[in-house]
């Protein structure tokens, strides 16, 4: 009888541990192909596209309030090649771009607009912390953003005189 119990205990314990073992497995095997589906997910482009807008599409127009309150609208540059800058107040590379944002607006080649993230006040505030010497128009709850689909700042679209998309980044 103490033959059979022991025997039995033992193969209780080899049947415990094999399937510790098996789980072991599932949760390796299940911990891998969630890392590949993150893999997947980093290198799959999204259907909203969070890229910006394609390269040769025709801009979208706008009208918002510019620091000093009037409305401006992107049509009113038509005919020029635009920088359009999206930023946001409170970022740290949308503050150091500013200077270079200067001199290429005081170098005349294009008109640098700028649309920051923020109420109409924050966004005078961050014009004037900044020195900003070009148009910044205020946008709220990344309204434009959205219609441009960044989703990050700073994120600039180069457009030629016919309103057409031709770089971004």
């Amino acid at each position: 009888m103490n033959t059979f119990l022991l025997i039995s205990a033992i193969a209780l314990w080899v049947a415990v541990l094999g399937i510790g073992f098996l789980l072991l497995g599932a949760l390796r095997a299940l911990g891998l192909l969630s890392w590949r589906l993150e893999q997947l997910e980093a290198i799959t482009p999204s259907r909203i596209g969070r890229d910006g807008l394609k390269l040769g599409k025709k801009a979208l127009d706008f009208t918002l309030p510019n620091a000093a309150g009037a409305d401006m609208s992107l049509h009113d540059f038509a005919g020029r090649k635009v920088l359009l800058v999206l930023t946001q107040s409170g970022c740290g590379p949308c503050r150091e771009i500013v200077p270079e944002l200067n001199r290429l607006h005081e170098k005349g080649d294009h008109q640098v607009v700028v649309v920051n993230n923020a109420e109409l006040d924050g966004t005078r505030r961050w014009a004037a912390e900044v020195g900003a010497r070009f148009p910044v128009l205020a946008q709220e709850k990344f309204s434009l953003s959205k219609r441009y689909q960044v989703f990050v700042t700073p994120f600039a679209f180069l457009i030629d005189e016919h309103g057409v998309i031709t770089s971004k980044g």
